[in-house]
C-alpha cells in the first residue's frame, strides 16, 4: 500500500513538473486555476484575522495563492475549481506543503485561507485582500 502511495505521489509530482513553464520564476503555474485568472494584477492590501494589514505587489495573479510563503519553488496541484473559488495544494520540494483556499468576490477582492507546514513550521493564515492601485 505504501509503495502505491509513493508511486502515485511520484506520478502527480512528475505530471506537475511536466506542466512547468521553461524559465518560470518561483511562482510556477503547475495547474491552471480559472478563479485566479480573473484576479487583477496591481498593488493589493492583505488584512489578516487580527486586522493587521500589509501591501503586496501582485505582478502575476498566481502570487495570491502564496501570500506569505513565496520563497520556495512549488508545484501546484488543483484540488477544487469553480468560477469563483478554488482549492490548491502547493508541494514545495524540500520545504513542505501548503493548502490554499481562495474565494474571488470580484477581480479586485478575494478571501484566502492558507495553511500548511513550511521548513518544519506549521502555519494557518486567513486574509481578506483587495486591490488598491498600481504597483510602484
Amino acid at each position: 500500500m505504501r509503495l502505491a502511495a509513493v508511486v502515485g505521489l511520484g506520478l502527480v509530482t512528475a505530471g506537475a513538473a511536466a506542466q512547468q513553464r521553461p524559465g518560470a520564476a518561483a511562482n510556477v503555474r503547475g495547474a491552471d486555476v480559472p478563479a485566479v485568472n480573473v484576479v487583477q494584477p496591481g498593488k493589493w492590501l492583505l488584512r489578516d484575522a487580527d486586522g493587521n494589514e500589509r501591501p503586496m505587489c501582485l505582478r502575476d495573479p498566481y502570487q495570491i495563492l502564496r501570500p506569505s510563503h513565496a520563497t520556495a519553488v512549488c508545484q501546484r496541484v488543483l484540488l477544487e475549481s469553480a468560477a469563483s473559488r478554488a482549492t490548491v495544494r502547493n508541494v514545495c520540494a524540500g520545504h513542505g506543503t501548503m493548502l490554499t483556499r481562495i474565494t474571488v468576490d470580484t477581480p479586485r477582492q478575494v478571501s484566502l485561507d492558507v495553511q500548511g507546514v513550511i521548513d518544519g513550521q506549521p502555519f494557518s493564515e486567513t486574509y481578506e485582500a483587495r486591490r488598491v492601485g498600481e504597483c510602484s
